[in-house]
């Protein structure tokens, strides 16, 4: 059974990690912004309508010459540098993260096999968001797995937090025939052998 103070920690790093999940989120937003992770990991052209290219940001449009009217193409793609290094800090932070939720999930009053299945998702999951980038960056074809990915990652964590922080505050259950444990105290168990001993009388002399 925890203590407040373990309750309260274990809590706080719950709604720290909730917190810190929703910042990633929109952090990746930032990065990527309206291009797309096809064009920023992979360098995919992105076509950019004529009528933009044609106006100003305090103006009316201004009229161009036919061969200057046809949409331009924007080519961006994230160093490998920066994408090393973005990956380097995900390999030993994501990991922690993992393991300290997955051991709050495991102490969490539920199936077996529940258990098992949320830390296989959890793992699964973040492995997956961690190598996207990798793979888009191989193949443009495969950009819908960051979105995909990250919003799998931020899911099932999110559901394994949450759960385990609701579940740690709520009361044990009582165990069967109010005996603790439901095979009886440590206290009932040696009262229960000394009356066995008792019953059996002194031991024959050798």
């Amino acid at each position: 059974m925890l203590s407040v103070g373990a309750k309260i920690l274990y809590s706080a790093f719950v709604i720290a990690t909730i917190a810190g999940l929703l910042a990633s989120w929109r952090l990746y937003g930032a990065a990527v912004g309206d291009a797309g992770p096809a064009a920023y990991y992979a360098g995919a052209a992105r076509v950019v309508p004529a009528a933009s290219a044609a106006s100003t940001a305090d103006g009316p449009a201004i009229d161009l010459a036919p061969e200057d009217a046809k949409p331009r193409v924007i080519v961006e793609r994230v160093s490998e540098r920066k994408l090393l290094e973005v990956t380097h800090f995900h390999l030993f932070s994501i990991p922690v993260y993992v393991l300290i939720l997955a051991h709050l999930w495991l102490l969490a009053k539920i199936p077996p096999w529940l258990q098992n299945a949320g830390v296989a998702l959890a793992v699964g999951t973040s492995a997956l968001h961690v190598a996207a980038p990798w793979l888009v960056r191989g193949r443009a074809g495969a950009a819908f797995l960051m979105g995909t990915s990250g919003a799998a990652m931020l899911l099932v964590l999110g559901v394994m937090a949450l759960w385990a922080m609701v579940d740690m505050w709520l009361p044990n259950p009582k165990p069967p025939n109010g005996r603790a444990g439901g095979h009886g105290g440590t206290a009932e168990m040696l009262a229960e052998l000394r009356r066995k001993r008792a019953s059996e009388g002194p031991a024959p002399p050798p």
